[in-house]
């Protein structure tokens, strides 16, 4: 009896190691001066291959279009509790944008949705002659429901000059959604069910 029960039990957790271990994580710490915990998907390129304006012999660097990561927050000092979906897009030129809703994640059921921003002014990346600029935006519980159960299809940036959209492919939306799964497993909001 021990014996079996040794085996399926050995079974079991290497099922639940293998699940959680297709999760990749840039942090999952906790910040010894305020108990805030943070958790941080590996950054995973989104849209296309699109030219930097760093010249090399061949032509100009090949780059990806955008990264995104997600993360969640929590502090046991306040009630801070809170996704994040953060984008960083490289651009040719100096853009300004305001914090507001200025970034659009489209779904694959066809709904359209404004994320509450708050951009940076873009920093010079001296690898590809670009500036990037990171998006970070809060996202909501519900949302963070249908960004785990629905493919995000699109992201539109509305900066002031101009708009851009980024396009991800299907398997960029089955890594998204998987990204937010394990984040969700990490701080124990798993398995989603609205």
């Amino acid at each position: 009896m021990a014996p079996r029960f040794l085996f399926l039990f050995s079974a079991l957790l290497a099922t639940a190691t293998a699940a959680f271990a297709q999760c990749k994580f840039a942090t999952d710490e906790v910040d010894p001066f305020d108990s805030t915990r943070l958790v941080t998907t590996q950054p995973m390129p989104v849209g296309l291959l699109i030219p930097s304006l760093y010249e090399t012999v061949d032509g100009p660097k090949i780059i990806e279009e955008a990264q995104v990561a997600f993360s969640f927050t929590e502090s046991d000092q306040d009630s801070l509790e809170a996704f994040f979906l953060t984008i960083a897009a490289p651009e040719y030129s100096y853009l300004k944008i305001e914090s507001g809703q200025n970034v659009i994640i489209a779904f694959s059921d066809s709904s359209a949705v404004p994320l509450l921003n708050f951009p940076d002014q873009g920093t010079f990346d001296k690898n590809t002659n670009m500036r990037i600029y990171q998006h970070t935006c809060l996202v909501p519980l519900d949302l963070f429901y249908r960004m785990s159960n629905f493919g995000i299809v699109g992201i539109r940036i509305r900066y002031k000059q101009k708009k851009r959209t980024i396009m991800l492919t299907p398997e960029q939306q089955e890594a998204l959604m998987e990204a937010v799964r394990c984040a969700a497993e990490a701080v124990g909001l798993a398995p989603v069910s609205p």
